[in-house]
């Protein structure tokens, strides 16, 4: 284990069969392709990338909700047991969810008092649930409804109450604010600062909206097609970013008034994860792509203490 660090993600891989066809299967889906990331306690490490580069499933992945078909995740410096294990279910008091869509993630024929109450049943633990929805946010009245009488921002602050139910160390955010508008937004942001704050929480950030990335991250890892291609502090990887895919999500963040940054149109499609170009799998898509990229694949190599590129051409 590193000193102090509360999640361990070593050269991790998980693949899916590939579709089958009448004839035969295709080649499988690597969806998560050697991944090494560090998360100490009380930090934000966000990750970043287009759908289908593999965020998600990095973060099941670090929850033990899908087994790895090699590398190691450990949680506390230890390996994680079986998924459904009697030491799996009580690690994961410790480390929990916030799902993108609330509204699928909760009951809608219970209320959401009855569902904040059921991880201190299944775990046996004592809490107040009237205390946890005020730490969200939400008053003992709402705890009284069901979730289709909430708004989008009151039902993701009420599955966040959820989550911290049990007293976790560590909460793996699936895009969570990305249903909510830019107001909604900011509220849920600045709650889940408060609430890190008071409870060291670690957290590991899965979104596509860079700007709330950059604004809640201490690090951040950018992926593409299953892998780590450079990561760093947020104000490094956005203000100088070294690889070419983050200057194209870089360039392509909103920003008011003319910019001052050229707007980067990356070629094609992301390509098929079950049929990996040779060498560096951006390099199809890459404007700076010479013969070495196409038949060397870069490993991710550390330019400074705080910063990590996979990139020939850095």
């Amino acid at each position: 284990m590193t000193l102090g660090m509360i999640l361990e993600l070593d050269d991790v891989v998980r693949a899916y069969p590939g579709q089958r066809t009448m004839f035969a299967r295709g080649a499988p889906v690597r969806a998560v392709d050697g991944v090494t990331l560090r998360l100490a306690r009380g930090e934000t490490l966000g990750v970043v990338g287009e759908s289908g580069c593999g965020k998600s499933t990095t973060g099941r992945l670090a929850l033990g909700l899908e087994a790895p078909d090699a590398g190691a995740v450990r949680f506390e410096g230890a390996a994680l047991p079986r998924a459904g294990s009697a030491a799996w279910r009580g690690m994961r008091a410790r480390m929990q969810l916030v799902p993108q869509d609330p509204l699928a993630a909760l009951d809608r024929r219970l209320t959401v008092a009855t569902q904040v109450a059921e991880p201190l049943a299944i775990h046996g633990i004592a809490g107040d649930v009237d205390a946890l929805l005020d730490q969200v946010g939400l008053s003992p009245s709402m705890g009284r409804r069901y979730p289709h009488a909430l708004s989008g921002g009151q039902r993701q602050r009420a599955v966040l109450a959820r989550a911290l139910a049990t007293g976790p160390a560590l909460l793996v955010l699936d895009e969570p604010v990305s249903a909510l508008d830019v107001s909604i937004q900011a509220g849920i942001i600045n709650l889940l600062e408060d609430l890190q704050a008071s409870r060291t929480l670690s957290m590991l950030f899965i979104s596509h909206d860079l700007k709330v990335v950059r604004q809640v991250s201490h690090r951040v890892a950018v992926m593409y097609l299953g892998r780590v291609v450079e990561e760093g502090g947020p104000e490094d990887v956005f203000a100088r970013p070294m690889h070419p895919y983050s200057r194209a999500l870089v360039s392509a963040i909103p920003v008011p008034g003319p910019r001052t940054v050229e707007r980067i149109v990356l070629r094609g499609d992301p390509p098929n994860p079950a049929d990996r170009p040779s060498g560096c799998a951006f390099h199809p898509r890459c404007p700076a792509a010479v013969a070495r990229c196409r038949s060397e694949d870069p490993v991710l190599r550390s330019l400074s203490p705080e910063r990590t590129v996979a990139c020939h051409v850095v």
